[in-house]
């Protein structure tokens, strides 16, 4: 069935129906529709701006519906299918997604805070200005992402399998939120960082691609960080000034803990600097020489 067939087949009455059971969290057990796949057929369904909190709802196929501009509080979807829903725009403040598909959606300008999503896949969806806070993902896997913002989010078992451009990992500690932000078992597997932070993240068990084109410091960044600017004081040079600048741009921002991680693309280095491929080398060179001293005294793992 094409997209447009499944959204024209809704009746104003229906559709009405479906959004005020789901508004009020009631069940969908007895609106008379189908099922796909053991699902409840709701594909196509036009929702834009639903309104819904405290809501639980199980095995839906919400394929193609439209949530654009959605406000879900504290709703929790279980077993649901996404696919190509319009959530652009979708505000999710609590509850939780899991056991779900979210493929091929749009999730532009869409914003997650203080959220649970667990095996969740998010392969192929437009992302763009999507932003998460103090939310957990779990088993959940992700497309290449660009203009994407986590502050204070955590990861667990997680899987990027794409590019990360102009992405913010933000973990860094206040006196108010003093929890760790952490990436756990976590796997990235394109080397195409571009703009990609990873500011304050404690890294356990992360893996990156084995790749030039990418620095990683998976613990200690600070102490790393120190050592290298230290190391590089022997190039008085303009390519050392400019590694002394950033590291210590990068290093010494507020909250940033001792044990936190750091990667970055090695194009980062080059943007700005006349000779930067000249500083790329040097700063991959150095970092690498800091962090090799650095694991001989015990000081990073």
């Amino acid at each position: 069935m094409r997209r447009t067939d499944l959204t024209d087949r809704w009746h104003s009455e229906s559709a009405r129906d479906v959004i005020e059971r789901m508004t009020a969290g009631s069940s969908l057990d007895d609106v008379g529709l189908a099922t796909v796949d053991g699902l409840l057929d709701l594909r196509g369904l036009p929702a834009a701006g639903l309104v819904a909190e405290g809501a639980r709802l199980v095995g839906l196929d919400l394929s193609y519906a439209s949530l654009t501009e959605a406000r879900l509080n504290d709703v929790h979807w279980r077993q649901c299918r996404f696919d190509g829903v319009d959530l652009s725009a979708a505000v999710f403040r609590g509850g939780s997604v899991s056991e779900s598909t979210v493929r091929r959606a749009d999730l532009r300008d869409a914003f997650v805070g203080g959220a649970e999503w667990s095996s969740v896949d998010l392969v192929g969806s437009k992302s763009a200005y999507f932003a998460a806070e103090r939310t957990t993902f779990a088993r959940t896997t992700f497309p290449a992402l660009a203009s994407v913002g986590f502050t204070r989010c955590s990861f667990d078992d997680c899987r990027f399998l794409g590019g990360l451009s102009g992405v913010r990992f933000l973990g860094r500690q206040t006196r108010a939120d003093p929890e760790r932000a952490v990436l756990r078992r976590v796997s990235f597997f394109s080397d195409n960082l571009r703009y990609a932070e990873f500011d304050g993240m404690e890294f356990e068990d992360v893996s990156f691609p084995a790749s030039d084109a990418i620095v990683v410091v998976p613990h200690g960044f600070r102490a790393v960080a120190e050592r290298a600017s230290d190391l590089s004081l022997l190039r008085r040079d303009d390519i050392g000034e400019a590694f002394r600048k950033f590291m210590s741009r990068e290093s010494m921002r507020p909250g940033l803990s001792v044990t936190a991680g750091w990667a970055i693309g090695r194009r980062d280095f080059t943007d700005d600097h006349p000779n930067g491929p000249e500083l790329a080398e040097f700063a991959v060179r150095t970092l690498r020489k800091a962090q090799k001293q650095l694991r001989s005294e015990g000081v990073i793992p």
